[in-house]
């Protein structure tokens, strides 16, 4: 919600509208009645408050201070969490393109299928994408779910690095068109590039390994 509240922020102070739709998709809320009681745990917590009728809300201090606390975590995280299509025939691109990529560039690789769990998968999903420094989106099969990952990441202002296999790329829906998306041909293709995306952006990660051997 404080997140949310921030997002597209220009100035300190700015205020929001906590009655507006966006709020209702970012905190997965059924109804305005459960945005209203989440926007009354954080001014019980001091963090935000409304300032007049219809929902108009400012973001306090303490606030600001929770906000950076928040974006910290994720800057301080060496995890890449990869959004792809879970195909038997993607295997060798996830091990030898996505996987290698990530890794090559200092980062931690995360598929929600390989990872250990008890809670609901779609739970899981967001508290991964949550405790990411960034995503990768493959969009080789066009599968719905990682347009949904791809696009709740950028709500949290993750960065997101675009991929999709050359012969896919034409059927792109055409919001991801815009984008800059590594069209790749193999795994090896894949994970050169894709690394080479990641350093650009981010910087090499603290698990990069060096020509000396050492990380």
């Amino acid at each position: 919600m404080l997140l949310e509240a921030a997002r597209g922020q220009s100035t300190l102070g700015e205020r929001f509208n906590s009655s507006d739709p966006r709020f209702l998709a970012a905190t997965y809320s059924r109804d305005l009645h459960e945005v209203s009681f989440l926007m009354k745990l954080l001014s019980d917590q001091g963090l935000a408050q409304h300032v007049a009728m219809g929902g108009e809300a400012e973001i306090l201090p303490q606030g600001y201070i929770e906000l950076d606390n928040l974006r910290q975590d994720t800057r301080d995280s060496t995890q890449g969490f990869i959004a792809m299509w879970f195909d038997d025939a993607l295997d060798n691109a996830y091990s030898d393109g996505f996987q290698k990529g990530v890794l090559d560039a200092g980062y931690d690789p995360v598929r929600i299928d390989q990872m250990e769990h008890i809670n609901r998968i779609d739970d899981e999903i967001v508290a991964q994408i949550n405790a990411s420094r960034f995503i990768v989106a493959d969009f080789t099969g066009h599968r719905g779910g990682v347009y949904f990952e791809a696009g709740y990441a950028m709500g949290l202002g993750l960065p997101v690095f675009w991929t999709c296999r050359k012969d896919h790329i034409e059927d792109l829906h055409f919001d991801i068109r815009q984008f800059n998306c590594i069209d790749w041909d193999g795994p090896e293709d894949l994970a050169h590039r894709l690394g080479k995306r990641i350093e650009a952006l981010l910087g090499a990660g603290p698990t990069k390994v060096t020509l000396g051997g050492a990380a």
